[in-house]
């Protein structure tokens, strides 16, 4: 109801819409921009700046995600007693981090959190006006390998995560994701009480009864002036009492903001009427006060590997926005760091606090700087593509100057302890053309000295990865192949491709599937059955799949499959297969999950097609995850970089005087380094052959 309510609201503002911009140039009008929200206090949302049909793409192309794997672990205290799933630290892009599974993400590690760009941070959340479908993201290396190229494991594989309409959007509509609900009952002490979806059911029975208070009546065709029986003073006043009153609730917060959108919301028979055209800014208001964000786009870049880079869509003036980037802070860098295994005082598995072995992949896409331990990691579409270059760059940063309801000037006059307390974005710079910038031209920044220093020297010292030692590389298995039946390679492609038949144990031993996909299978482990305790003697349990809810996923093998035995139609049958099939799985019996007494082998038969699932395994084998993999954060250049935020304050050397004095000439500590540190006892590193002798003390 609410849905089909929606679509006929849409299909009423994109006609008017359609009026005013049908003369226009399409093919080269902004298609996202970002502005000030529609939602009170809610800071930026994301605008379209043209008409966008149900089920068709938001922008250009998909958006970047990032893994953030294992961080409980690797940043819980040194005594190791919290586990990979828990911990307490400043990591902001909490707020913007997605299930795993959501983004196709899940099997990249352990424990995995994603971070999106665009559409996966930009865009807020309206549970009565939710029309931005997402999807999950594409693993693609863009042509880098671990066995030719250095930048291999440099830049985030997933990609194109794109982003569809819901249902008719019309130009200058706010578009809105769904967080989910739990996102913002979780987060109660941070945010006020976010209406959710059966917030606005509850709120309408209000208005109706609101309504027959004024009129006397059920019907909302009474609502007119001279039949209230309160003048419109008096219903403002009534009106700002009941929003403003000390009990806040979801449902008050559901309500219109105004008395008139109230009567207009009664009247309309929904509250999502009002809220839909409120939600529409004008274009003339997104080209004046909004941020265009489709000025770039993701191709592969002219640098050597580089992977993707980012290229105008069209022309980009001197001084021009080549595209806004709002900021997430992240307080401390060393919280990207990634330890190796050791065993603890009780024998847990805890961090190594003498190896650090690895850096989060999403370091390489924040600005930090040398004298500070703040990162900043922009979130606006497709910026993360825009390469570095030390002489040819065509654009820079600087800080915004405008959109005062996001941007926290006084932010920059803060400390670093200031913004280690600050849990949401509030900082923004904007990525400017030095020159003008031709439509398919890429588009360089310099990242810094520091950064061109670090890349020359791990390009000096770089190695391939032997082939022979490798076979756990996610980025050859999903390659297409010029070869063979053409089948899919990656988890992804393979649930995706629900008309093909399940291959069985004995089709896996001459046509196996990739060695980096596993198959599980959702069994409901609570059914009877699993609770026998058959006899040893009874080396099989064949029982059927029920279809109970309470589902585990398990490894299992596929003993038969076979066509079903219910009537199927030929145009049913075209376009799926209609295969049933008996897997095989090992039910373990144990006291108390640690003494084994015996395992069960269970054949489940009529098992369906959607109970099976395939998963990426082992973990860690992205490239992303190359011991040797490049990781360096870009540098905000000097002149922009805030004083408060630095370490200590940068200043002129003095000039150093011959003493006599034992004391140093600079009045500084010399601080303590490690240097050579091999990961050689880390799970995920194991694969890869390592070079070079134990960890020694050095000095930096």
């Amino acid at each position: 109801m609410l849905s089909q309510r929606l679509t006929e609201v849409a299909a009423a503002t994109i006609a008017l819409s359609s009026a005013v911009t049908s003369a226009a140039d399409e093919s080269n009008k902004c298609l996202l921009y970002l502005a000030e929200s529609t939602i009170p206090n809610a800071g930026l949302g994301m605008f379209t700046g043209v008409p966008v049909k149900e089920d068709h793409l938001l922008g250009r192309v998909g958006d970047a995600a990032f893994a953030t794997v294992d961080q409980d672990w690797h940043i819980s205290p040194a005594t190791g007693t919290l586990s990979k799933h828990s911990g307490d630290y400043h990591w902001p892009l909490t707020n913007y981090d997605w299930n795993a599974p959501d983004i196709g993400m899940d099997d990249e590690a352990e424990d995995v959190s994603v971070t999106v760009t665009g559409f996966g941070a930009a865009p807020n959340c309206h549970f009565s006006l939710l029309n931005v479908d997402e999807h999950a993201a594409t693993y693609d290396a863009a042509g880098l390998d671990r066995y030719t190229s250095p930048g291999a494991g440099a830049i985030t594989p997933w990609w194109n995560r794109t982003s569809t309409a819901l249902r008719d959007i019309a130009a200058g509509s706010e578009l809105y994701v769904d967080y989910g609900p739990s996102w913002f009952t979780s987060r109660e002490g941070h945010f006020q009480l976010v209406p959710l979806a059966s917030s606005y059911e509850k709120a309408l029975e209000f208005l109706k009864a609101y309504g027959k208070m004024l009129v006397g009546t059920d019907s909302p065709d009474d609502l007119v002036e001279d039949k209230m029986m309160i003048g419109d003073e008096v219903q403002k006043d009534l009106w700002d009492i009941i929003k403003t009153h000390p009990y806040v609730s979801r449902e008050r917060q559901a309500l219109p903001e105004t008395h008139k959108d109230g009567i207009r919301a009664i009247k309309a028979g929904d509250i999502m009427t009002v809220e839909v055209e409120n939600s529409i800014r004008s274009l003339e208001y997104l080209e004046e006060h909004g941020k265009c964000v489709d000025n770039i786009v993701p191709q592969q870049s002219t640098i050597p590997h580089a992977g993707r880079g980012a290229f105008a869509t069209r022309v980009i003036p001197k001084g021009g926005l080549v595209a806004p980037a709002p900021l997430v802070h992240i307080a401390d860098k060393s919280k990207t760091k990634m330890y190796a295994e050791t065993k603890g005082p009780t024998g847990n598995i805890i961090r190594d606090e003498e190896k650090v072995v690895h850096k989060q992949i999403i370091l390489n896409y924040c600005f930090g700087h040398p004298n500070s331990t703040l990162l900043l990691f922009p979130y606006s579409s497709n910026v993360v593509y825009i390469n570095h270059h030390s002489t040819e760059y065509n654009a820079k940063v600087r800080w915004t100057d405008d959109f005062d309801s996001f941007h926290h000037k006084d932010w920059l006059e803060k400390s670093v302890d200031f913004l280690e307390d600050q849990w949401t974005a509030g900082l923004m710079l904007e990525y400017v053309a030095t020159r003008d910038i031709q439509p398919g031209e890429e588009v360089f920044i310099d990242y810094g000295e520091e950064w061109q220093k670090a890349w020359d020297e791990h390009v000096k010292k770089w190695e391939p990865t032997s082939k022979e030692s490798d076979y756990n590389n996610l980025t050859w298995w999903t390659e297409k192949r010029e070869t063979g039946n053409g089948d899919p390679n990656t988890a992804y492609e393979l649930n995706n491709d629900q008309g093909a038949p399940i291959r069985t144990w004995a089709e896996q031993q001459t046509n196996p599937y990739p060695h980096t996909v596993a198959m599980r299978c959702y069994v409901n482990t609570n059914h009877d059955a699993a609770y026998l305790f058959t006899p040893k003697t009874t080396p099989v349990y064949r029982r059927p799949f029920d279809e109970d809810n309470e589902y585990q996923l398990m490894d299992c093998q596929v003993r038969e499959r076979y066509e079903r035995d219910d009537e199927i139609t030929p145009e049913k049958k075209k376009k799926k297969h209609e295969y049933l099939y008996v897997i095989e799985i090992e039910v373990e019996k144990s006291i108390d999950g640690n003494v084994t007494l015996f395992q069960e082998h269970f054949h489940i038969t009529d098992v369906p097609r959607g109970a099976f699932k395939f998963v990426e395994t082992p973990h860690y084998s992205s490239d992303v995850f190359l011991k040797n993999a490049f990781r360096q954060e870009m540098k905000l250049p000097d002149e922009i970089f805030p004083k408060s935020w630095m370490i200590f304050e940068e200043k002129q050397k003095p000039k150093v005087v011959p003493h006599k004095s034992p004391a140093r000439a600079d009045g500084m500590k010399k601080g303590r380094g490690r240097v050579g540190c091999d990961a050689k006892s880390v799970p995920w590193l194991s694969y890869i052959p390592l070079k070079g002798g134990q960890c020694k003390p050095g000095v930096k």
